[in-house]
């Protein structure tokens, strides 16, 4: 039974035939089930040809095969249905498609992170890499195909966006890490996903990325309310999931939640592995105070991470008058990065939400998006009309 998943599988369909995936495949025992080398209209094609991908692990689209024969939307449309009824990863060819591109954007906000746009056989072969890698690409390696809401009204005289606010349905990973010990690293992160699990049809999880095995004490303490699994070495408390230390991250992968918080403990004691795998998170949060004796290990932290965007500072125990003096001398890439944490003393009571809503503002995605035109019939004049008439009134 074991050798039943040994090895995966893949469909492709492409203007021709793609010797670099293929060989990649191969040599990593991801069996072809069928290539379709043609131009097709996405939608006939669902309904024809791939009425089942039930069993597939990857499906490949190669945008040059239907972008002549099927209308964006379509494209659009025709993804998203995969998506929902279909448990395979679907990878987006678009070679040579730039950032700003709509389509692109559109299929970026259905939660579709594996595109691959390298010309380069060289880096397109790097991207290949990635996309079949266990995580796939992340939010964070895609989020430069986001595109604007403006540039999704095609006519904005004759049609209206409509749109739907959704939680990325895609694994979001966020590490949170202090500059060095006793600086409030769990406690955010224990927070965060409190705050997340209180959203509306969101899952996130917490993860002990360290070696401290601080969190089984909520499971010795006999006064709480806490339920444990020993086989997955899970917590369940307040109404979050908290795993211990995973030998495995792929037995906690598979639950599928939407974030994934990694608790990496300090900088201090992180391995060369640990600060790698710290950076590759999608959101990067870095809790440190601003004593004199605190600034020299974040100083050291910011030599390590470098200016990365997606990276973000929480202080904790500033006084009040000393806040936006030392904003200021953060620089100006870290100074609106920075916050000021409130006083939590319960890790499990959500504080800091303006924080929280400010950094994952960007991993709430607009999807679903329908246009319709702009009716003006004959009630929409009665109803112009009538309320002229009560203004009148007045």
């Amino acid at each position: 039974m074991e050798n039943d998943r040994l090895y995966k599988k893949y469909i492709y369909i492409s203007k021709e035939p793609r010797a670099i995936i293929e060989e990649y495949c191969k040599e990593h025992r991801i069996n072809l089930v069928m290539r379709f080398i043609n131009e097709y209209n996405l939608k006939k094609f669902l309904e024809t040809e791939l009425r089942n991908l039930n069993g597939v692990d990857y499906l490949i689209i190669d945008l040059q095969a239907i972008i002549n024969t099927t209308p964006e939307n379509e494209i659009a449309s025709s993804i998203e249905l995969i998506r929902r009824m279909y448990n395979v990863r679907i990878i987006i060819l678009a070679e040579g498609y730039k950032e700003g591109n709509v389509l692109l954007g559109r299929i970026f906000n259905l939660g579709i992170y594996n595109i691959v746009t390298a010309r380069n056989d060289v880096m397109f072969a790097e991207e290949i890499e990635r996309v079949f890698s266990e995580e796939g690409m992340t939010f964070g390696n895609a989020m430069k195909y986001k595109i604007s809401d403006s540039m999704l009204v095609i006519n904005k005289t004759t049609k209206v966006v409509k749109e739907n606010i959704k939680r990325a349905k895609q694994t979001i990973t966020i590490g949170i890490a202090g500059t060095e010990k006793h600086i409030g690293a769990t406690t955010v992160a224990i927070n965060i996903v409190k705050y997340l699990s209180e959203l509306t049809n969101v899952t996130a999880c917490y993860i002990e990325n360290n070696n401290h095995n601080s969190i089984y004490s909520l499971v010795e303490d006999e006064s709480l309310q806490t339920v444990y699994n020993e086989v997955l070495k899970k917590i369940t408390y307040e109404g979050i999931d908290l795993y211990e230390r995973p030998e495995n991250l792929a037995d906690i992968l598979k639950f599928e939640y939407e974030f994934y918080v990694f608790d990496f403990g300090n900088f201090e004691e992180m391995s060369k592995e640990e600060i790698s795998s710290f950076l590759t998170r999608d959101l990067k949060i870095i809790v440190s105070g601003n004593k004199t004796w605190e600034i020299s290990k974040l100083i050291e932290t910011f030599m390590i991470i470098g200016e990365d965007i997606n990276s973000y500072l929480i202080f904790n125990f500033v006084r009040n008058e000393n806040k936006e003096t030392f904003r200021e001398s953060l620089g100006k890439f870290w100074k609106e990065r920075a916050s000021f944490s409130e006083f939590v003393p319960e890790p499990f009571i959500v504080g800091n939400r303006k924080f929280y809503e400010t950094i994952l503002k960007d991993y709430l995605l607009n999807t679903n998006i329908e246009e319709v035109k702009e009716k003006k019939g004959i009630f929409n004049i009665l109803k112009n009309k009538k309320g002229k008439e009560n203004v009148k009134k007045k």
